[in-house]
């Protein structure tokens, strides 16, 4: 379970990364259900990136190793109409 404040951690530490697949957007946002519900990062990207990627990045928090919940999802960019 990762706290909001981890998963920005996390998107703050890969987010170099995460522009190389390709994201356009990255976002944290809470993942899983009911109460005890963990925050995670999520990457937005026009194609598909190429080659599998991670469903978890790795941080240190507090001395410990967390890992935070990834995931990408393939969406246009939005464009001003």
């Amino acid at each position: 379970m990762a706290t909001e404040k981890e998963a920005n951690e996390a998107r703050e530490q890969y987010s170099g990364y995460l522009r190389k697949l390709g994201a356009h957007a990255i976002l944290v946002d809470k993942v899983g259900r009911g109460k005890k519900g963990s925050f995670g990062v999520i990457a937005f990207c026009e194609e598909a990136p190429p080659g599998p990627v991670p469903d978890a990045l790795e941080i240190e928090s507090g001395g410990e190793k967390k890992k935070i919940p990834f995931a990408v999802r393939v969406t246009p960019m939005a464009a001003l109409e």
